[in-house]
């Protein structure tokens, strides 16, 4: 209920915040802290409270908020900073005790370094994260928060390019804008994005395809071929997810003047 209402966020923060207080470790503010990231910035006034909930099994929740909010959140990017680290650990999202600190990296330690680099603008503890995680194949990584780092992160292109060919077709769309972000190379990415709108043809659209088509509006002319099936798409009687509509609009509105093949409803 409180996603749309982000623009009444000054009457709300009070009642907001002492649910935060009242409800710091429950797993039921987890909901809560998903919307508040969703806010970003409008959240700031949250930033005491939300410092707070990172000493609870909370604080993977928490470190989006933190990082969505952005500088304004500054006063948690020291403990940021210990988690991805390892120096210091919170409680596990279940509550209970981690393994002892330098045997098991903390599972939030990504949120915690993206968080650190929206926040102070200074991408070092997010890619000495990531320059970990490259080593292992970047399997656990949250490849569209990598894609965010841009050129910033082409150290990371070797290990993101086998992933196009993952089994999965949401690693292998988020891998696909991934690489297009990193090295601004278009070829080995569109091919799979094309084949991610494949279930446009019988009248679906899952969240890869969906995210697909926001990855080729952002790409534009390259991405082209997928003109027609967005055209159809678009004209059919199907009832497809809302989020679908402006993003094929969008993808459309990117092409060379010419590539649409009919009138857009």
């Amino acid at each position: 209920m409180l996603r749309p209402l982000a623009r009444w966020a000054e009457e709300l923060f009070p009642g907001i915040r002492r649910r935060l207080v009242d409800s710091a470790a429950a797993e039921s503010l987890r909901p809560v802290l998903v919307t508040l990231a969703e806010w970003g910035p409008v959240a700031d006034q949250a930033v005491p409270e939300l410092v707070t909930t990172l000493a609870t099994r909370n604080a993977r929740w928490a470190c989006d908020v933190l990082g969505s909010i952005g500088p304004a959140a500054a006063p948690a990017a020291g403990i940021l900073d210990e988690f991805v680290r390892g120096v210091t650990q919170p409680p596990r999202h279940d509550g209970s005790t981690l393994t002892p600190i330098g045997v098991r990296r903390w599972h939030g330690a990504q949120n915690a370094a993206w968080a650190h680099w929206r926040i102070t603008g200074e991408p070092t503890v997010f890619m000495a994260f990531l320059d970990g995680e490259s080593s292992r194949g970047l399997g656990y990584a949250d490849l569209g928060r990598l894609a965010q780092l841009g050129p910033q992160a082409i150290g990371c292109a070797p290990a993101v390019r086998p992933l196009l060919r993952s089994p999965g077709p949401w690693t292998r769309v988020q891998a696909a804008y991934a690489w297009w972000r990193l090295t601004g190379d278009p070829e080995p990415a569109v091919p799979v994005l094309l084949a991610a709108l494949e279930p446009l043809r019988s009248g679906d659209a899952d969240e890869p395809c969906r995210a697909a088509i926001g990855y080729i509006a952002e790409i534009g002319a390259a991405a082209s071929a997928a003109a027609p099936l967005l055209e159809a798409s678009l004209s059919s009687d199907r009832r497809f997810p809302a989020d679908l509509y402006p993003a094929a609009r969008a993808a459309l509105a990117a092409f060379p003047a010419g590539t649409a093949i009919g009138p857009r409803p």
